[in-house]
């Protein structure tokens, strides 16, 4: 097969890193991928190391008409399927589409925000197929009226093999966030419940890993509860896996937004018990009291409470690190990759 991606994002962040996941699989498969990107981003320049073939123009917002004409020249050069992985690039390969025929349109749905307008209907009513990292996406998605046939769940992945063997647990309790620092990611909770077992667990301490526009808010928050001893904001960082060998257990304290959260199959592929809350496709990833805990989300007490009793029992924690383990398994890129390959098999079957 023929395939044309395209991703829209400036940074490097999950959705990147499945594109970039399914770019490698579709090669080893023997596919032809051509991945449309912003002019030297971090995907572009991934898989152009990769040996990737990458086509570099700069798009500007989903209504860019230079974007759109290169996209529509694009399609011209016989690509079977365009696979759009960001809201943006969704809506600039529709608009593409009404200038020239060309391939089959799938897109990726990765958040669970509900859909907005007539025009974000729209587009997702023009894909031959929109595939939704979780379930919980696909009926927000039929919800909004989107035809339920046209929606697939092909969770997003992981590559196992970036996760050594567990080498156990840190001397003294450690708990990690690993999140973009946005305020959708309830990083306030979990500093709410941080204070919270900081009294039962005196030696406990935090780590924050990741960037984004809400750091100075949050620790100009951390300073207000008294906890900024405790609490190592690490900043963003690519040695996820290295990480995660400092941590006890790890955190998801969302609000909204989620779709099949990567950090959550990351630390149970590292053998760390995770709490999350239960937002998008979370709870399908972690199932409560075998592989994890899940929590409401906006519940600091929750939140503390299943920290409390990770911490406080280690048979109990034993028992979701070894479910985590297993669990994991169901999402490793090698699924990922054959799942949408069947896919884009069953959209060039539509006539």
């Amino acid at each position: 097969m023929k395939i044309l991606h395209i991703d829209t994002e400036r940074t490097w962040r999950g959705g990147e890193q499945q594109v970039l996941y399914l770019l490698r699989g579709l090669r080893e498969r023997g596919h032809d991928s051509t991945v449309i990107c912003q002019p030297a981003s971090p995907l572009a320049e991934r898989a152009g190391a990769e040996g990737i073939h990458v086509k570099e123009v700069a798009m500007k917002g989903g209504l860019d008409p230079f974007a759109v004409f290169e996209i529509s020249r694009a399609y011209r050069q016989g690509y079977q399927i365009c696979h759009m992985h960001t809201s943006n690039a969704h809506s600039l390969g529709y608009y593409a589409s009404l200038l020239a025929k060309g391939p089959k349109l799938a897109v990726s749905r990765r958040v669970s925000f509900p859909l907005k307008g007539f025009l974000g209907k729209l587009k997702y009513t023009g894909a031959d197929r929109i595939i939704a990292v979780s379930a919980e996406i696909k009926k927000g998605l039929v919800k909004k009226g989107i035809d339920e046939e046209k929606v697939a769940v092909v969770h997003s992945a992981i590559d196992l093999k970036r996760f050594d063997k567990y080498e156990g647990e840190p001397e003294k309790p450690v708990v990690g966030i690993f999140a973009h620092l946005a305020e959708h990611k309830g990083h306030k909770y979990f500093f709410d419940a941080g204070l919270k077992i900081s009294k039962d667990f005196p030696h406990v301490s935090f780590i924050v890993a990741g960037d984004g526009e809400e750091r100075g808010n949050l620790e100009k928050y951390v300073e207000s509860l008294g906890i900024e001893g405790k609490v190592d904001f690490r900043g963003f960082s690519k040695e996820v896996p290295s990480l995660l060998k400092e941590c006890t257990i790890t955190v998801l304290s969302s609000i909204s937004g989620e779709g099949s959260p990567g950090v959550l199959k990351e630390s149970m592929a590292a053998g760390v018990p995770v709490i999350t809350t239960d937002v998008g496709g979370s709870a399908e990833v972690v199932e409560n009291g075998r592989s994890g805990i899940v929590v409401p989300p906006a519940d600091s007490e929750a939140l503390a409470k299943g920290m409390e009793k990770l911490l406080g029992h280690k048979s109990f924690r034993e028992a979701m690190r070894r479910g985590g383990l297993e669990r994991v398994k169901a999402f490793s890129a090698e699924n990922m990759v054959d799942k949408t390959e069947a896919l884009y098999r069953e959209i060039l079957r539509i006539k």
